[in-house]
């Protein structure tokens, strides 16, 4: 009996030594990783290029200017160069790449990105190039901004905080199929509806699904209504929402000579060609970054599809007055009555 006991108290002083000495340990351990990625966040903090919480726009320019004469540049452009504007406490900076000389020569001294599918090549090469370094606002535009947006810098300085993406355009379109001239010969199937499934595709989605989830025939008779065009404010952590690795697929496609089908080759740089690839993405933005679908609801007041969710009101720029809109609607495929959805709008 006494032998039992002892036993027992043995087994029970081995137990709780181990206890003492190893959950110390797993402590020290835990502790230490967690320092580990605490100590990684900050040296990913510390060594980003760009300022916290400043946003970063990113033009999409080619030969819109001179770029051998750059006191010529548009002021907007100018005020968020440090060549320019050496005032570290400017409300924007600017990212510019050049699309001209692969090997940056002068004037062309600035980062290359190739010159194809209008402003989505830019768009891309910049998500690519920064993904585990992207600014915390980012503004992508065109060359010309002011086509599409009044304001659309002053609109970008008027979002709210909580918003992780939403276009900075002022125009609404309305029933915009995916019927194009060029088909694929071999399933009738419109090249940009093709080109655009693929390219959703690759960032996860089931593109037949999210284009036709009432599957039409013939399936480009879908139609889209968004906000147009392709000039938007987003976070970082809504690019995030998808990996590296989807996103430099979809940026190797963008390099392919055509999207889905030889006939809509494009020739870079060359006024000749379509481009259903750049074509594609200008209409699927609010889709992949807005998780919006393909056809929204367009913006009616005191609606969950009013601007003022997005824009504070009180704000130079801000979409969040209406009277800033305007809207096209296209003739549906299916002889929709546009005539309708028009007064629709304006009500």
């Amino acid at each position: 009996m006494i032998t039992i006991i002892n036993r027992r108290k043995k087994f029970t002083f081995i137990f709780i030594l181990l206890f003492c000495i190893l959950i110390p340990l797993y402590i020290l351990k835990y502790l230490s990783i967690s320092s580990k990625d605490v100590l990684l966040e900050n040296s990913i903090a510390n060594k980003s290029k760009w300022k916290k919480n400043r946003l970063v726009i990113i033009p999409a320019i080619y030969n819109e200017i001179k770029w051998n004469n750059n006191s010529t540049w548009p002021f907007w452009l100018r005020q968020g160069l440090d060549l320019f504007n050496k005032n570290l406490s400017r409300s924007y900076d600017i990212y510019l790449y050049q699309r001209i000389d692969p090997n940056c020569n002068p004037p062309y001294t600035w980062p290359y990105s190739p010159n194809m599918h209008e402003e989505a090549g830019v768009y891309l090469k910049f998500i690519y190039d920064f993904y585990y370094d992207l600014p915390d606002k980012m503004l992508f535009i065109h060359a010309k901004p002011t086509q599409h947006s009044l304001q659309p810098i002053e609109a970008s300085q008027c979002i709210r905080d909580d918003v992780y993406y939403t276009t900075i355009n002022d125009l609404w379109i309305q029933n915009r199929p995916w019927t194009s001239k060029m088909r694929d010969p071999i399933d009738n199937q419109s090249l940009i509806y093709k080109c655009a499934k693929h390219l959703l595709n690759l960032f996860g989605f089931d593109g037949e699904a999210q284009l036709n989830p009432d599957n039409q025939q013939p399936n480009d008779h879908n139609v889209i209504s968004a906000m147009c065009c392709a000039q938007f404010y987003v976070r970082k952590e809504r690019i995030h929402h998808y990996t590296y690795e989807q996103w430099s697929s979809v940026y190797n496609a963008s390099l392919q000579p055509y999207c889905t089908h030889i006939l809509d080759r494009e020739f870079p740089g060359r006024m000749v060609g379509v481009k259903y690839f750049g074509g594609s993405l200008e209409f699927l933005w609010h889709i992949i970054l807005g998780l919006h679908p393909a056809y929204m609801l367009p913006p009616r007041t005191n609606t969950n599809t009013d601007l003022c969710h997005l824009f504070y009101p009180s704000c130079r720029g801000s979409l969040c007055k209406e009277t800033y809109l305007k809207y096209y609607v296209h003739p549906h495929p299916k002889s929709f009555n546009s005539t309708s959805l028009e007064q629709t709008l304006k009500e």
